[in-house]
């Protein structure tokens, strides 16, 4: 008795060990696992595991009953089906029974009617007979529009399959039409480049031999301007460093407002010529490039082309970008660019 009053804890004692719990928090897992045991340590891991069981469980469950709802309506139709099929016998055996119930009613009226009875009975065997062969035959139908269905499914699962191979045979082939595509317009774009050199050696050589041209879009730029009314005040080419204005032309409109006419000069002119040239003189960098030269907006874009196809054309007028060629305006210039803004 002494031993055990000992060993007792008292409530202090209890305070002093979650005291030095607090702490020492590293001795807490020891003592758990002195006083719980390790196989209740280990219970969180056998939940979690439980838990994902369960999930996994859950996630079947859903499957099967996917497959039994889709078992239970093929239950259904067949069941409909079923149903139909027994109605229609029932009709037939009904009217069968009122044959057979009439030839016995005729039977018990009149016994001279043996003969007529005997052959009415014969007649009503035929007639089970025909039945028969009818059933039969309805049995025989009903196997081959089975097999129809069999055969229809598998040729549903053959167009599916062809399907599948055509389309894989279409995106190989757009995969390669992409590819062709891509080296095509990488050989456009050095043919570009090679025209461009081309076009510059060809520059080169016209100021060699007379008229270049610039002069040519200069003259002609300010010919289609001062039929317009406007009043050409000066005119330069090379405006800017590296070619990028070909001709400046300022001038004053019939309003008396002074505009610059930033004029690219193109031998063949493209689509992708107007783009880049709208995209160009609608760049602050490449207005502010112009303040720099003294060039002042509002600007208006002009291109003058030796060649152009009617995409070109087409692209200039809805921009409103002027195209002028040697034969003079093909497109009035309508666009205006004042201070980074066109209008």
């Amino acid at each position: 008795m002494d031993e055990v009053e000992q060993m007792a804890f008292t409530v202090e004692d209890i305070r002093d060990l979650l005291e030095i719990l607090r702490q020492r928090p590293e001795w807490r897992a020891e003592l758990l696992g002195a006083l719980l045991g390790e196989e209740f340590l280990s219970l969180p891991a056998q939940f979690r595991g439980l838990a994902e069981a369960h999930q996994r469980t859950e996630a079947e469950i859903a499957v099967l009953s996917a497959e039994v709802r889709a078992l239970a309506e093929a239950q259904r139709r067949s069941e409909e089906q079923f149903a139909s099929y027994r109605a229609e016998a029932n009709r037939r055996f009904a009217e069968l029974a009122a044959e057979v119930r009439a030839l016995a009613e005729a039977q018990r009226r009149t016994e001279q009617r043996v003969e007529e009875l005997a052959e009415a009975q014969r007649q009503t065997a035929q007639t089970v007979r025909e039945l028969v062969e009818a059933q039969r035959q309805t049995d025989q139908r009903l196997n081959e529009l089975a097999e129809a269905q069999r055969r229809t499914e598998q040729r549903l699962d053959e167009l599916a399959e062809f399907q599948r191979r055509a389309y894989e045979e279409f995106v190989a082939f757009r995969s390669e039409t992409d590819q062709r595509l891509t080296r095509l317009e990488r050989g456009q774009q050095r043919l570009e480049v090679a025209v461009e050199r081309l076009q510059r050696e060809v520059r080169n050589l016209s100021n060699t031999i007379g008229m270049t041209v610039e002069d040519e879009a200069e003259d002609m730029v300010a010919w289609v301007l001062k039929k317009r009314g406007y009043t050409i005040r000066r005119t330069r080419q090379s405006a800017i460093i590296d070619g990028e204005v070909d001709v400046i032309v300022l001038a004053t409109t019939p309003e008396g407002q002074d505009v610059t006419v930033v004029v690219e000069v193109k031998h063949r002119l493209g689509v992708r010529d107007v783009y880049r040239g709208a995209q160009r003189v609608q760049s602050k960098s490449y207005q502010r490039r112009l303040v720099e030269a003294g060039y002042a907006a509002p600007y208006m874009p002009y291109i003058f082309a030796m060649r152009f196809d009617d995409l070109a054309l087409e692209a200039t007028r809805a921009m409103g970008i002027g195209l002028v060629n040697s034969r003079g305006e093909q497109v009035e210039g309508t666009l205006v660019i004042t201070g980074g803004v066109a209008r």
